[in-house]
């Protein structure tokens, strides 16, 4: 079926022009990466949304199985009880504290008012190491005889049950929201037996009881032997540092070591500048006698008088009276005359003083400079002075250092010893006060007064945890298969993952579906009456009437892309573009169909080429025969005007079919033939749209998309692997194509009624489009 109509040119050819990148994202220069994209909070309601299921089921059955576990452990644990005894290691009498005020007050320089602040609170008053004590308490020293004497009664019991069994701590308070503690320590074990417990805490209160009597009677008594052994010493060598102290400050003249540094560099400092000074002036005084004498010998007498400035005014002022004289006298005397020899002679006296005085002017600047060379060089010797005593300070302030932090030990030590000693004497006084206790041995109880286990089961904590684990884990779950599905589920993913604009989103139409279920039934029907005219109106118009009853949205969503297209390069002729997509089944042929007749709908002259010469399908969507096609004008000499249909929907809409023979794609689209005839095509028409095979697997698409003004991605939502559609665009950037940006396909739910735009993009639809391509799209053919 031919247009009847012959395609004349409206427009200069391509002359084998590359593709514009500027009508698009180029790949040339764009690496597809896998960096991660920022966090999306829709997307992440939409995965939990999509696998709720699984996500539930899983956390179901982990909660099922792990709660039953926790509840099984629970009932094998075996219960333990606890008892205690609490004793009392300190008297908290005024005796005991006044006692420990007397000792520290031996002990140490305190005055009267910090003697009574140490001792004004039970705390403070302690004379025992808590700390120390508790882990002496639990040594194996003292365990293995308790464990002796508790092997009496129970002989099943081992070393380390009754490490691990019996608690030692020190009862502590709160106070000012800080710890204190007193001076109670309680003794606790824990068993399966109560009557055990009793028994065993009985034994362990007598033996530290006694082990507390024993051990202070001979702490003191051997303490108070060593320090009086020690005393002498320290006293004696105590004696012999304050000595050596004194001697070296008298010899370095140290009063106040701490400022003796200082000063001496102060004066360092001072000498120093004064040096600065005195050569400076000195410079400055040589100088100038060197200028005054070259005056003086050049009889510039002025000048040197000049630096005494009321000199100078005198001098000279007389002189310049005397020459004023004169000259006034020579045009009324002769020069023989006594007036004229008088004021000759009194010039001659007023010169000879003039020379005396710059001459004792020299002599005096000579002299200060003599004066200065004086005071430079006693400088000098006071700063060679100084310089060598703090030369010398460091070594004396060192031995000094040492001496007094000996010293210092020394006391330190002395003071020490006789702080224990009081304290050791005051301890010898006090033996008959051994520790008591104040609470006997007994088990905790309940408020029915039953034994109270203390045995951690933990259950309703690891309920939850449980609960929570399995929650995080079917979420976990729902999350990895989330991962595991390669497909794009939302417009947002196509953009993440290819990195190219959105330039269209085209819903899901049932209709569609079954428009395409029909036209295929219709095909071998369209293909037998090709050459019967009015059987083959007759198979159009039914296809139009189900084409009409297409969702609004859906057609909406073609001028929402056209419109794109148009904003994608304004001011840019666009005339030809490919739409192909990843793989097979996601809607390109629809796409490029549509988009076709959107752009006519406007009044474009729009060709769709059926370039997928392995499995056509533009021709089973218009109701259209395929039985002559591109094929047909590629291998044959058969003219455009034979082939090229006109769509029974849009006047201004042609049609290319794909032809017959499909032998060799890649030979016919590659071919020189081909090239031109893509050439020819933009000559005769405003916008040429091929739909083109997949792109993974094969080249059909890649060959066409180079020598285009663009390329359109189609991407079907719930289908496209990403891995693909990466693998696409990776052969895209190798062909050097035009990548325009993508079109999601087959959005359901709430998206139907929408299309994203570009950034920066209006892609509001009005009753008049924008034209895409030629700047005279009403040219006829």
């Amino acid at each position: 079926m031919s247009t009847g109509y012959n395609f004349q040119p409206t427009v200069s050819k391509r002359n084998g022009v590359q593709p514009q990148a500027a009508h698009g994202i180029s790949l040339e220069n764009t690496e597809i990466s896998d960096e991660q994209q920022p966090l999306d909070l829709g997307w992440l309601f939409a995965v939990v949304q999509r696998r709720m299921g699984i996500m539930l089921a899983v956390a179901l059955l982990l909660g099922g199985i792990s709660g039953s576990l926790v509840l099984w452990k629970t009932k094998k644990i075996n219960r333990f009880y606890q008892g205690g005894v609490q004793v009392l290691v300190e008297p908290i009498t005024a005796e005991g504290r006044l006692s420990q005020l007397l000792i520290q007050s031996q002990s140490a320089n305190f005055s009267a008012d910090e003697v009574n602040k140490v001792g004004s609170s039970v705390e403070d008053s302690s004379m025992v190491d808590y700390p120390t004590l508790l882990r002496v308490l639990k040594s194996p020293k003292l365990l293995i005889p308790l464990l002796k004497k508790v092997q009496a009664n129970y002989g099943d019991i081992t070393y380390t049950q009754i490490n691990n069994q019996l608690k030692i701590n020190r009862i502590i308070y709160s106070k000012d929201g800080k710890e204190a503690g007193t001076k109670i320590i309680e003794f606790t074990y824990q068993d399966q037996d109560p009557d055990k417990i009793k028994s065993v805490l009985g034994t362990v209160s007598k033996y530290y009881l006694e082990y507390s009597r024993q051990e202070r009677l001979k702490q003191t008594r051997s303490g108070m032997a060593y320090i009086d052994s020690q005393l002498p010493a320290l006293r004696m060598r105590v004696d012999k540092l304050q000595q050596q102290l004194q001697l070296l400050r008298q010899q370095a003249n140290l009063s106040l070591p701490d400022q003796t540094s200082k000063s001496f560099t102060d004066q360092a400092s001072g000498i120093s500048s004064q040096l600065i000074s005195i050569e400076a002036q000195l410079a400055e005084t040589r100088k100038l006698y060197k200028n005054l004498k070259e005056q003086l010998s050049q009889g510039n007498t002025a000048g040197v008088v000049a630096i005494n400035p009321k000199m100078y005014e005198v001098l000279v002022g007389q002189l310049q009276t005397l020459e004023t004289q004169l000259a006034v006298s020579s045009t009324q005397y002769r020069e023989d005359s006594p007036p004229m020899q008088s004021l000759r002679e009194k010039q001659k006296n007023m010169r000879r003083l003039l020379e005396k005085e710059a001459e004792s002017t020299l002599k005096t600047v000579q002299g200060q400079i003599q004066q200065l060379e004086s005071r430079q060089r006693s400088l000098m010797a006071s700063e060679n002075n100084l310089n060598k005593t703090i030369k010398d300070l460091p070594s004396v302030m060192r031995q000094y250092g040492d001496l007094d932090r000996e010293l210092g030990v020394a006391t330190e030590s002395l003071k020490v010893f006789l702080s224990k000693r009081e304290t050791l004497k005051l301890a010898v006084g006090q033996q008959d006060t051994p520790w008591t206790v104040i609470k006997e041995p007994s088990i905790m109880t309940n408020e029915q007064g039953s034994p109270l286990s203390v045995t951690p089961t933990n259950k309703t904590k690891n309920l939850a945890i449980a609960l929570v684990l399995s929650l995080l884990f079917g979420l976990a779950v729902g999350f990895l298969v989330e991962v595991l599905d390669k497909v794009f589920h939302t417009p947002e993913e196509v953009k993440w993952g290819t990195k190219l604009p959105i330039l269209g989103v085209v819903p899901r139409s049932q209709k569609l579906k079954r428009i395409t279920k029909k036209s295929n039934h219709r095909i071998p029907a369209v293909e037998n009456f090709a050459d019967d005219p009015a059987k083959s109106r007759q198979l159009q118009a039914g296809s139009n009437k189900f084409r009409t009853d297409l969702d609004y949205s859906f057609l909406e969503s073609f001028a929402s892309l056209y419109t794109n297209l148009r904003l994608l390069s304004p001011g840019i002729s666009m005339r030809s573009l490919v739409i192909t997509s990843a793989v097979k089944g996601d809607g390109k042929s629809t796409i490029a169909f549509h988009l076709a007749k959107t752009a006519a709908s406007v009044g474009l002259r729009v060709l769709v080429v059926d370039a997928d010469l392995r499995l056509p399908q533009l021709h089973l969507l218009l109701g259209l025969p395929n039985v002559r096609g591109l094929t047909d004008v590629i291998a044959t000499d058969l003219s455009l005007n034979d082939a090229i249909q006109k769509s029974p929907e849009e006047n201004n809409l042609f049609v290319l079919t794909a032809g017959h023979n499909l032998h060799d794609p890649i030979k016919l689209l590659s071919s020189q033939k081909m090239l031109y005839l893509m050439e020819q095509f933009q000559t005769f028409f405003d916008l040429v749209i091929y739909d083109t095979p997949p792109l993974v697997g094969l080249a059909d698409a890649r060959i066409l998309a180079a020598e285009t003004d663009g390329t359109l991605l189609v991407v079907k939502i719930e289908r496209t692997d990403r891995s693909l559609v990466t693998q696409a665009l990776e052969g895209l950037k190798i062909s050097r194509a035009s990548v325009l940006g993508t079109v999601v396909n087959g959005i359901k739910g709430s998206r139907q009624a929408s299309s994203p735009r570009p950034m920066g993009f209006d892609t509001g639809y009005n009753n008049q489009l924008p034209v895409l391509g030629s700047k005279t799209p009403n040219t006829r053919i």
